[in-house]
């Protein structure tokens, strides 16, 4: 008789307690009476675990079942001996499971694995199934044992649906959509158009200043849910953290069906927000991104940072363009971006390798041509080629090389006019452009005072051109600092007066001593009564107030006619001379092609 042992901790592992049941029930075939006793034996062990334990053919047919099988699954256990386990298994497994039991009759290894089984009135349940090989005398036979771990994988589900979404809104998060895109690049075909749009809220950061993050979170939520309902349903709204959100476009008829739903999504956004009693109002900017049309192929389906970045550089286009707007991608963008990413590296070799210099551009009496002041002008001469000053003091702004440059060019323009006093030639005054940046910097004035103490000239030959946006940032702030600054003598001129906030009231309060025209009038004022007006307006309130007006961008007789006809102080442009080097600037003295004036155009008394 065999003889058979049990030790009952094993109870508590289901893994064991397979093991133990194939030991028992492969210690006899059935063929003797201890043999049978044996296999009862096994059996009830697999009855009292309370999980599955079926005994199947090689191709499934349940030939053996336990009562708790029957139970677990909700079948009678007289239906089961009739099916195969094949026909109990959701129709999206039964493959996988023929092949795990054909693979298993064949070499013996025990194979495991997790799978969804049709109960009779519970919809479903997961079954953690362990297939073992069973050797007969005159057949192979493979017994089936499992735990139900429906639970746990629901949890599972659970978790992961949690992984994905956003806790602050519900929207999905950036891990859900790196998973959809994955999906779809999957199952895209050509001919199928998806598009991804990325939205960021306009002036969102104030809302959290003045209301506070409560309110700013309670925004978002709203914003989140006014998405959610303006997008269909096969649509997806995740959010990539603050104030951006991603929208998921899929199975488009075409772009403008996109370009429909951009615009509702503007319009709802758009719509006032109900924040703890105050009626809140923001717009949106969204960059757009097509994959599968035709105006914008695309060779092969990209990954989610390249998706994130076109729409990225869209949305910051749509930004630019003036914001509460979308934008469709361009591969413009990226070249625009990477010729300014190139620019921008380069600029801070150049610092060093010294390609910076200034120009000076003669500042004129209309009537004379003779030269009272020069204006410097920062130049890049880059290896391969030139670069604009509107293209690199952009950039100098916002890298923060600007309080650099800025300070540089301060100190080489004060050494300069120092330089032409010991050459003979006395340029009454040498006029800076600062830069906003430059301007609001603390140690701003420290500069201005070390540069003319280290040029030795008299700091009343010296005139900061500042914008009219820089002076009106912080106007308390700007009164100050040009109060303290015009104690050492400096001077000041408003530059591209008209264009910025157009406020007079600091014409009175601030020490200023001249209005420079911008030249956009100056170059209209021939073909349009209105830019003419513009300027005649703005000499009339300099000779009202005692200022000097000065025009820039003088290019033609017809424009240094007028301008002198209605009594311009001063001009500069093409027309009398370009910006140039310092050396030829001398040449063109020392040749009599330009001429020293000798009168101060600026009073020595009084508001200057």
């Amino acid at each position: 008789m065999t003889s058979i042992t049990f030790d009952v901790a094993l109870a508590h592992d289901p893994v064991d307690r397979d093991f133990v049941a194939l030991d028992v029930l492969s210690a006899g075939s059935g063929e003797s009476p201890d043999d049978g006793a044996a296999e009862r034996e096994g059996w009830a062990l697999l009855e009292a675990t309370g999980d599955l334990a079926l005994l199947t053919e090689t191709a499934g047919r349940i030939r053996r079942a336990t009562e708790s099988s029957a139970l677990l699954l909700d079948y009678p256990r007289e239906y089961l001996l009739r099916v195969s386990v094949l026909d109990i298994v959701a129709a999206e497994e039964r493959q996988r499971l023929a092949w795990l039991l054909q693979r298993c009759a064949q070499d013996g290894t025990v194979r495991r694995d997790r799978f969804r089984f049709v109960c009779g009135i519970r919809s479903s349940r997961w079954i953690d199934l362990r297939i073992t090989r069973r050797l007969g005398d005159d057949r192979t036979e493979l017994l089936l044992t499992g735990h139900d771990v429906t639970d746990w994988v629901e949890n599972e589900r659970q978790l992961v649906e949690l992984s994905y979404q956003d806790p602050l809104t519900g929207a999905g998060n950036r891990a859900f959509m790196r998973k959809r895109i994955a999906e779809f690049a999957a199952r895209g075909t050509p001919g199928q158009l998806f598009a991804l749009a990325l939205m960021d809220l306009d002036g969102f950061k104030k809302v959290n200043d003045s209301l506070g993050h409560e309110f700013g979170d309670a925004l978002l939520k709203e914003i989140g849910k006014r998405l959610q309902d303006a997008l269909r349903s096969r649509n997806m709204v995740a959010r990539l953290g603050g104030d951006e959100f991603v929208l998921l476009l899929e199975g488009l008829d075409s772009e403008s069906e996109a370009i429909r739903i951009l615009e509702r999504v503007i319009h709802v956004s758009r719509q006032p927000f109900h924040l703890g009693g105050c009626q809140v109002r923001i717009t949106t900017s969204i960059g757009l991104a097509f994959w599968g049309s035709a105006s914008h192929p695309t060779d092969a389906p990209l990954t989610e940072s390249q998706w994130l970045r076109r729409a990225d550089l869209a949305m910051y286009e749509a930004k630019a363009l003036g914001k509460n707007r979308y934008c469709l991608y361009s591969p413009e963008f990226e070249h625009r971006l990477d010729e300014q990413f190139r620019i921008e590296q380069s600029m801070f070799e150049a610092v060093q390798n010294g390609e910076f210099l200034l120009h000076y551009q003669p500042i004129v009496w209309p009537e004379t041509g003779e030269v009272c002041a020069t204006e410097a002008l920062m130049r890049w001469e880059h290896p391969q080629g030139a670069i604009a000053p509107d293209v690199f003091i952009p950039m100098a702004e916002n890298n923060g090389l600007i309080k650099h440059l800025g300070a540089w060019a301060l100190r080489c323009a004060c050494a300069q006019l120092a330089s032409w006093d010991a050459q003979g030639f006395h340029v009454q005054h040498m006029s800076v452009n600062v830069s906003p940046v430059q301007f609001r910097h603390p140690g701003f004035l420290d500069s201005v005072r070390n540069a003319i103490h280290d040029a030795r000239i008299a700091p009343d030959r010296v005139v900061l051109e500042i914008t009219e946006s820089a002076l009106m940032t912080d106007p308390a702030a700007t009164e100050s600092l040009l109060t303290e600054l015009r104690a050492l003598g400096i001077r000041f001129a408003v530059d591209d007066f008209g264009t910025g906030y157009s406020s007079l009231s600091y014409l009175r309060r601030f020490p200023l001593s001249a209005l420079k025209i911008d030249r956009s009038f100056v170059s209209d004022m021939m073909d349009s009564p209105h830019a003419r007006t513009i300027v005649s307006a703005v000499m009339s309130l300099s000779r009202e107030l005692g200022l000097v007006a000065i025009a820039e961008g003088v290019e033609s007789d017809a424009q240094a006619q007028l301008l002198s006809a209605q009594g311009c102080t001063l001009v500069q442009g093409w027309r009398y001379a370009q910006a140039l080097p310092p050396g030829e600037f001398e040449r063109s003295l020392r040749a009599g092609t330009l001429r020293l004036g000798k009168t101060d155009v600026f009073p020595s008394q009084g508001q200057a």
